[in-house]
């Protein structure tokens, strides 16, 4: 009976170190999912209670020479504006190095509490079904060209959240050219 005793707590201790062993894998200071990055496309950032998210440069026109805008054009700005104060805050400003001039056109407050969406170009239907309203934000006499795969910087300025300097990619295609790209 002795012996049967012996047994059974040597299994039970046995087990409990294994039981430990496999739980302190988990436990070191190098995780998996330390360096990986969001599987949202745009640039994420927070501007006081203001959280900026899925910011990108809309992808338009079929980009035949590399640029998806021209030097001297217009770029539209896609993301969405979460106000998570209960505060209302507005963005009141949009500039660039890279454009002469940047132009908020619509109502750009922010509810406390709620979502903007900026342009719609690259955003899911449901984030923008999600959002209040939609304004519309650009970058005006662009003073280079615009490629895809790169990033730009771009400053949001918010009435209580204050700067943000975000460096935004130009979005992903949409409509007929997304299509084609798929297909391929």
């Amino acid at each position: 009976m002795k012996r049967r005793a012996a047994a059974v707590a040597t299994l039970a201790l046995s087990a409990a170190l294994g039981l430990v062993t496999l739980t302190a894998c988990g436990a070191g200071q190098i995780t998996q999912t330390d360096t990986q990055a969001s599987a949202v496309n745009g640039y994420e950032g927070m501007a006081g209670r203001v959280m900026v998210r899925n910011a990108s440069i809309a992808y338009t026109g079929q980009a035949n020479t590399g640029a998806i805008y021209r030097a001297g054009g217009i770029a539209d700005l896609n993301m969405t504006l979460v106000n998570v104060s209960p505060i209302q805050d507005q963005l009141v400003s949009v500039s660039s190095p890279i454009a002469a001039a940047g132009l908020v056109q619509g109502d750009a407050v922010i509810p406390g509490g709620r979502a903007v969406q900026v342009g719609n170009g690259d955003s899911p239907a449901d984030a923008a079904a999600l959002a209040d309203k939609t304004i519309s934000v650009r970058l005006v006499g662009l003073k280079q060209d615009i490629v895809a795969g790169l990033n730009y910087p771009v400053v949001l300025t918010f009435q209580r959240g204050g700067v943000l300097h975000a460096e935004i990619p130009v979005g992903y295609p949409t409509g007929a050219l997304a299509e084609r790209s798929r297909s391929n």
